[in-house]
């Protein structure tokens, strides 16, 4: 039996959150195969908790709409809850009353790893605000799926980046600050944490094989390896062919986890995606965003 499903020419989808920086590169793809994509976002002024969503003659939902970060979760839990717990079930529960099938974008979420890689079999241990209001929202897309027939995909995406994202997050905030020359240095909380780093069109190519036909599903989505700080500090600095001191704080994060690799393998066999783009050529991707 087929479990996922591609798009085509006509399909009508709607994208919450599409003036992220994920949501702006999935809406983009989506109509490069011809489907009329609806983009959400709080740009266009549509509000995840208040507004209804215009599902009439939708084929498919991705709800990528939500509150993002583990500093800023630590600082809000409640906040962190509401919008990515509750605003996902305002966002099922319409979807069921419209009978459109639901891609929900969800995250790393396993905690200290037990082994590695990990697999969707992996328990789960959010140890942050953000990852625990994530793992709510996968528990009421499951819920969803069992008791309405709702065709759902949960993806959970390990560490995503590329050309326009936030300086928030790590190889966007070396990367600008290897290119800016009023930086005379790079200053790091911690050179040692390991993570599995996505480059955002392999992401966006997951997704759009992502449509599931029935029932509930779950992916690990992630490159299969992973890179220390230090690792990405030194690939930008032989890509960009740029030189500074890099200073070492020394300064982990609650609750830091050391490594962390996914295993994709699930995914792999239902739809045949594998990720393309290596840590380096991603790299200079952003170094050469033009060209993207």
């Amino acid at each position: 039996m087929t479990l996922l499903a591609g798009f085509d020419p006509g399909q009508r989808v709607v994208v919450t959150g599409a003036g992220g920086f994920l949501g702006r590169q999935l809406a983009k793809r989506l109509r490069t195969v011809g489907v009329d994509v609806v983009e959400l976002s709080r740009a266009s002024g549509f509000h995840l908790l208040d507004d209804p969503l215009p599902l009439q003659g939708v084929d498919h939902l991705f709800h990528l709409a939500g509150e993002t970060g583990v500093v800023e979760a630590w600082d809000d839990p409640p906040r962190f809850h509401l919008v990515n717990s509750h605003g996902t079930v305002r966002v099922l529960d319409q979807a069921r009353l419209a009978g459109c099938s639901v891609t929900y974008v969800s995250a790393y979420i396993y905690g200290t790893p037990r082994q590695l890689p990990i697999d969707e079999s992996h328990p789960v241990a959010p140890n942050n605000p953000y990852a625990f209001s994530k793992w709510m929202a996968e528990q009421a897309c499951e819920w969803y799926a069992q008791t309405f027939g709702l065709p759902i995909t949960v993806i959970r995406l390990f560490n995503v980046y590329g050309p326009g994202q936030s300086n928030r997050f790590l190889i966007a905030r070396i990367v600008e600050k290897m290119l800016d020359p009023a930086t005379p240095a790079i200053e790091l909380m911690d050179l040692a944490p390991k993570r599995d780093y996505l480059f955002i069109d392999d992401a966006v190519a997951a997704l759009m094989c992502s449509r599931p036909t029935s029932g509930y599903q779950l992916f690990n989505v992630g490159s299969g390896k992973s890179h220390s700080v230090s690792e990405v500090v030194d690939t930008v600095i032989q890509a960009s062919g740029i030189s500074k001191p890099v200073v070492d704080k020394h300064q982990a994060r609650p609750n830091e986890i050391p490594d962390v690799v996914a295993d994709c393998a699930r995914l792999r066999t239902v739809s045949g995606w594998t990720p393309r783009v290596s840590l380096r050529d991603g790299i200079v991707r952003m170094l050469t965003p033009a060209e993207t």
